[in-house]
């Protein structure tokens, strides 16, 4: 029998991606905002005053999914958006005084949902397993966050 035969990596990225979906949504609900917007937010923690290009961008989405992101967020009073002096076209998007209140509790919510996936490892086991994540993620010629490694 082959090993590994009805596993695949797809298989197991898809559940962990569907299962934290759900976690997110039902954690960051009561903050107002939902799961397919806090990653920019946190984005936005990580390095404040990203042009919308840029953070699409980082993101590795398309410009429309962005705009959605960031019209929910300036709705429920996380984000500005303000216009680029030296070109008109673009803005950049600045956390309020509401997100940097909020920023604990952001984290604190997206740590959990690591903790119940890494929760029974080992540090050493930890350290594997993102060692073979970065691995994995340079790997595809988009991957956005090697500035934060």
């Amino acid at each position: 029998m082959k090993k590994y035969y009805g596993e695949s990596l797809g298989r197991y990225i898809g559940h962990f991606y569907r299962q934290g979906q759900s976690f997110l949504i039902k954690e960051y609900k009561d903050l107002g905002f939902g799961a397919g917007q806090y990653q920019f937010l946190i984005m936005l923690y990580l390095k404040d005053g990203l042009s919308h290009d840029e953070l699409t961008e980082k993101m590795s989405v398309d410009k429309a999914t962005t705009t959605r992101a960031i019209i929910k967020l300036e709705e429920e009073g996380y984000v500005k958006r303000v216009l680029n002096e030296e070109d008109k076209r673009k803005y950049h998007i600045y956390l309020t005084e509401k997100a940097i209140s909020k920023k604990e509790e952001v984290f604190r919510i997206s740590d959990l949902w690591e903790q119940r996936l890494v929760g029974e490892l080992t540090e050493e086991e930890k350290d594997t397993l993102f060692l073979i994540m970065r691995k994995i993620a340079r790997n595809n010629p988009h991957y956005p966050f090697s500035e934060y490694e």
